[in-house]
């Protein structure tokens, strides 16, 4: 019995160090650059940091890409939870590069929505298509079933569709959560609905 309960510890010791690297390194979902530092504390004695010039503007260490501003996917976000809002869903709000600009989750949802709906974001904007036409794809592609298995930030789900400017795509809405019945893409459309003619 104590070397089943030693080698239970030892395992759980393990599982806890390589969750700690991962996260450290970020999860893998765009934008996400894990923990500064890596250790996830501030050390005791930092070394001293440059004052930023009065007269040269600060530069932004992040890349800033297109998609809808924060009021926008508030909107949008907003509109999908007052028209579902019998589902315990949550919402995605993602720019160009599949990076989230908002994520919401309504009271009574549950906060794995709010991840599984970012990362059918994701998969949308990196492949450029709704991930209803993704989920179809995988079960007929056996490669693209694979890449999809092999990077934990996909999700080949339906419920994510683009958002466009002309033919260019600036983001994703994608809903988790509208169950039962699969109702993700048609709550994620009301969204779109909703902010469409206000895009650029």
């Amino acid at each position: 019995m104590r070397n089943k309960v030693a080698s239970m510890l030892l395992g759980t010791a393990a599982a806890l160090l390589v969750a700690s690297s991962a996260l450290a390194d970020g999860s893998g979902l765009p934008g996400d650059y894990g923990r500064p530092a890596g250790d996830g504390f501030p050390p005791a004695n930092p070394p001293p940091q440059p004052q930023p010039s009065t007269s040269t503007p600060r530069k932004d260490p992040y890349p800033h890409r297109r998609g809808p501003g924060i009021d926008l996917a508030l909107t949008a976000a907003q509109a999908i939870a007052q028209g579902c809002s019998q589902y315990m869903l949550a919402v995605s709000v993602d720019n160009a590069a599949g990076e989230p600009i908002l994520t919401y989750i309504p009271d009574r949802s549950s906060a794995s929505s709010g991840f599984i709906a970012m990362r059918k974001g994701y998969t949308a904007v990196t492949f450029k298509a709704p991930t209803s036409q993704l989920a179809t794809k995988a079960q007929q592609d056996a490669a693209f079933a694979a890449q999809i298995k092999a990077d934990p930030s996909f999700m080949a789900y339906s419920g994510a569709i683009l958002l466009k400017v002309g033919d260019e795509i600036i983001g994703a809405i994608a809903v988790a959560g509208a169950e039962p019945g699969h109702h993700d893409e048609e709550c994620a459309l009301i969204g779109l609905e909703k902010i469409k003619n206000q895009l650029k």
